[in-house]
């Protein structure tokens, strides 16, 4: 294998090398999907921007398929438009940051930049920003067939309007989408818009990461070597990152070795020998240590205090060495073990005993590692394959582990080590979902963590599985998560009902926003009081996203319309957010918070239906004092501002109008009791403006009621003629 000629002499800053080592390990937690990295820059899902780092870091470690150039030429001419139509988990996201990069390099664009396709079947083609010399990307939402929702047939031949708005401001577009959803919306596009890109051998990419991540490493003699290319062969680009993390473990556990050790990149025979053994660790790790596990736990004299050991060390990696032997005896305890394993005295055996068994060792923070690379990982898929019946107590022992304190141990957890103990803890509880389809230990979490999540310890707990679980669940190659959220959406356990509504809260709710909506509405219903009080901020932390906004009131207006239990969370949904004052204006009310006028006239006209719902509170109770305060606040900015004057009085007018739905006297009555007690706050001169203010509202109400008993009157004698 020869190298490509940018790879020689790449030297990157350590910076740029540490963003991607986060990068990769981040993309192997997502299963691929490499916007993944959010979680390592700034967390660009939440903004509009894709940051430098992360395009140099891209540009570092792609390896470009052949037909790269003519891709890029597509994009030259202001105004271009590319369809990137690849499977997910096949690199596109990558080829696009790749573009986006060149565009900059080239002078092209002076920004990159994510646009979110929002909850409507249409892109509204005003979203596009004002900005010249711009490069977008904008991923297409997965066609949801459990919604009826899916990305309009009409997508393709919008394309020369897009073109022609892109154009104007000198911007760019790549779009990412997939086949079978391409070939639907296609009709109309323009001729080329999306060409095929070739493939990019396993061996270029791995080659690349290896150049940029550890330059010192001999990737030549790895990626020639007839054992790896077979590794390689066929796969993924997320199985050639699992492939390069194992290669770059063998690498730099040589690096520790003594003089006395054989080096393995030496042309002798020790090397060679030395060499040999590196590969087969890998080749061993990724087939999960399966025949080294079983050979281990056949061996004679085999005990459960042994296996409890390292079981834990396994899970606790980078806990100190006293809190992974105190509990490795609570797990003995746990499985109620005949042999178990006494911290106290010498009747058990010690850490040292134990370390060797496992094969494990100390660093010198204090904390166990195993040779092998993958070794730990290896262990826990053996442990929940091997032992189907122990499952229930470890997934309990499971869920203790990052919170409780071993009182046997000296050393305690640190906060920061306990988080760190969490989040390696739901990236094996996601893995094991992903692969097997099975929801126990992530739902066993939820269950443990939510139980106790006021308290402080617990709620970082709480919060490190809702957003692994949310970034995960955001990848579109994560259809059993999505299967499991609404699972447990329906599940009328409200601990996992709390967690659906939290996770759509962060990343899944921007990418899979109708399937959100869905799994909100599921969870939500019937009402529990912390479901509905997590419902509240979730609605608050989406309306924050302004591609989400008319899609999230409209969603809630038609759940404000349905009767019973299933409208109340609809309700809840609604007064979070009319009760909620703007951050950046305390007197401006949340919902009209905005620069666009057009928008905000779309959402003075869903506002009637929700104010109907709000109003139909009975006095006395904390809804009815919401309404009271959403009224409140609504009067005030009316007040304040004349041009909201009219649309806020006619949307109340509208909720209470006569002819509307059940029960319009009893809230026109609440009305005016709401707005005479906010007429009469304030100092004097105050008070006469609100009394104005109220008096013109009753008026239209007067005149409303008026005209329909007029109507109704007209109606009569029609009825009464011959």
């Amino acid at each position: 294998m020869v190298d490509s000629p940018h790879l020689e002499g790449l030297h990157l800053d350590p910076d740029i090398r540490d963003l991607l080592t986060g990068f990769r390990q981040h993309a192997l937690y997502n299963y691929g999907e490499m916007i993944a990295v959010k979680q390592v820059v700034e967390h660009p899902v939440d903004h509009d921007e894709i940051e430098q780092p992360l395009l140099t870091a891209v540009t570092a470690v792609f390896a470009e398929p052949d037909n790269f150039d003519d891709l890029f030429n597509h994009l030259r001419d202001p105004g271009s438009v590319l369809v990137l139509n690849l499977p997910p988990n096949a690199g596109r996201t990558t080829l696009a940051y790749a573009l986006l990069a060149r565009l900059q390099v080239e002078g092209l664009t002076s920004q990159a930049r994510t646009l979110r396709y929002g909850g409507a079947s249409d892109f509204p083609i005003r979203r596009l920003p004002h900005e010249k010399n711009q490069g977008f990307l904008l991923v297409l939402p997965a066609d949801e067939e459990e919604s009826e929702y899916q990305v309009s047939p009409q997508f393709g031949s919008r394309i020369h309007t897009l073109t022609n708005e892109l154009r104007s401001l000198d911007n760019r577009l790549v779009v990412l989408t997939y086949p079978q959803q391409w070939r639907r919306i296609s009709m109309g596009a323009p001729e080329g818009v999306a060409p095929a890109v070739s493939i990019v051998a396993p061996s270029e990419i791995a080659a690349s990461w290896l150049a940029a991540e550890e330059p010192n490493l001999p990737r030549q003699r790895w990626l020639s070597n007839a054992e790896i290319q077979k590794l390689l062969r066929g796969g993924t680009p997320t199985d050639t990152l699992q492939i390069v993390d194992l290669i770059m473990s063998a690498h730099r556990r040589t690096l520790g070795y003594s003089l006395e050790q054989p080096n393995y990149q030496a042309d002798t025979d020790e090397g060679r020998a030395e060499f040999h053994k590196l590969v087969t660790e890998v080749t061993e790790a990724r087939r999960n240590w399966r025949g080294k596990l079983l050979e281990w736990h056949r061996a004679e004299g085999r005990t459960s205090v042994e296996r409890n050991f390292l079981l834990a060390a396994s899970v606790l990696r980078g806990a100190p060495v006293a809190n992974v032997y105190a509990s490795a005896a609570a797990l003995s305890t746990t499985f109620k073990e005949k042999a178990e394993l006494s911290t106290s005295g010498q009747s058990s055996p010690g850490i040292i005993e134990l370390l060797d068994t496992v094969e494990g060792e100390v660093t010198e923070k204090g904390t166990i590692t195993f040779v092998r690379p993958g070794w730990d990982d290896a262990v826990l898929e053996y442990f929940w394959t091997d032992r189907p019946l122990a499952r229930r107590p470890f997934l309990t022992w499971l869920a203790e582990a990052p919170i409780k304190d071993r009182q046997e141990a000296l050393e305690g957890l640190s906060q920061q080590e306990r988080e760190a103990l969490a989040q390696r803890i739901v990236s094996f509880a996601l893995r094991w979902a992903v692969r097997h389809r099975r929801q126990e230990p992530l739902s066993a979490l939820a269950a443990a963590w939510h139980t106790s999540q006021a308290e402080s310890r617990t709620r970082r707990m709480w919060n490190v599985l809702v957003e692994l679980l949310s970034s995960a669940a955001a990848q579109e190659t994560s259809s059993y998560l999505h299967e499991m959220l609404l699972n447990w959406s329906k599940s009328d356990r409200p601990a996992l009902q709390t967690a659906v509504i939290a996770v759509c809260a962060s990343d899944f709710g921007q990418v899979h926003t109708v399937k959100a909506f869905r799994r909100l509405k599921k969870a939500a219903t019937p009402p529990d009081t912390q479901v509905t009080a997590t419902l509240r901020v979730t609605v608050r932390k989406l309306w924050a996203q302004a591609h989400l906004r008319q899609a999230l009131l409209e969603f809630i207006t038609n759940w404000c319309r349905e009767s019973g239990e299933e409208g109340t969370g609809g309700h809840q949904a609604f007064a979070a957010l009319a009760s909620a004052p703007s951050p950046t204006d305390p007197s401006l009310p949340l919902l009209l918070d905005s620069s666009d006028e057009q928008e905000r006239d779309r959402t003075m006209g869903m506002l009637p239906t929700g104010w109907t719902t709000l109003l139909n509170q009975e006095p006395g109770s904390a809804q009815s004092a919401e309404a009271k305060d959403a009224v409140r606040l609504w009067m005030s900015a009316a007040l304040r501002d004349e041009r909201l004057g009219e649309p806020i009085l006619g949307s109340l007018r509208q909720a209470v109008a006569p002819g509307g739905p059940e029960g319009s006297q009893r809230r026109r009555d609440r009305l005016r009791t709401y707005v005479v007690a906010w007429s009469q706050e304030g100092e004097q001169t105050l008070r006469e403006q609100r009394e104005t203010m109220y008096a013109r509202l009753s008026q239209l109400l007067d005149n409303d009621l008026s005209e329909s008993v007029q109507r109704q009157l007209d109606q009569d004698a029609v009825d009464e003629e011959p």
